[in-house]
């Protein structure tokens, strides 16, 4: 999949957790965490590649920074893709989300379960590619949905079904929980 429908997806999924978890009162610190911490691990997988999306968010040495994430994590869809990655990845996260000083106000919990969510949603919708994911680094085999003998009726990143179908519709999606929610959002950000 493209980094707009990561993004889109991660972004969705991360949205839909903490207005599903939260009870509805004024804590606009936490929804705007939850937004951009879900955006952001969305498109946190494909930092092993120097083209990613997330590098262009990054002024000056984003490309550098990307040839250099490259190299680390053994190229594209290697351990950043996998289940140790995810396990290794989410580590790091709460680590991350634990140092925020108490004063931000910021569900911490529900913070971390929706870039969790983000970050596992992109290993997934990744599955759903030809290409598929190793699921199973260091073992070298890609893993797919649909599998095999099925993998033909995978999607390819990037063609039309891609962006004509599954991105619309994550877009849909994520305009129909704003607006069935709107009250809810309302007094998450205003007093």
């Amino acid at each position: 999949m493209t980094g707009k429908t990561h993004q889109a997806l991660g972004l969705t999924a991360g949205f839909a957790w903490y207005i599903a978890s939260v009870v509805p009162y004024y804590n606009p610190a936490t929804l705007a965490s939850v937004l951009v911490g879900s955006s952001l691990a969305s498109l946190l997988p494909d930092i092993d590649q120097p083209t990613a999306q997330i590098w262009h968010k990054i002024p000056i040495f984003g490309h550098t920074a990307g040839k250099v994430a490259s190299k680390m994590t053994f190229g594209h869809r290697n351990i950043t893709h996998s289940l140790l990655g995810f396990i290794l990845v989410n580590i790091c996260l709460c680590n991350l989300i634990l140092a925020f000083p108490e004063y931000w106000a910021i569900d911490r919990v529900t913070l971390f379960i929706s870039v969790s969510i983000s970050y596992g949603l992109h290993l997934l919708s990744d599955a759903f590619t030809v290409e598929g994911i190793p699921i199973l680094f260091p073992y070298q085999r890609m893993f797919g949905i649909p599998p095999k003998p099925f993998e033909g009726i995978r999607i390819q990143s990037g063609k039309w079904f891609e962006n004509l179908i599954v991105f619309p519709i994550i877009n849909i999606v994520l305009l129909v929980l704003i607006i069935s929610n709107w009250d809810k959002i309302k007094s998450i950000l205003f007093k």
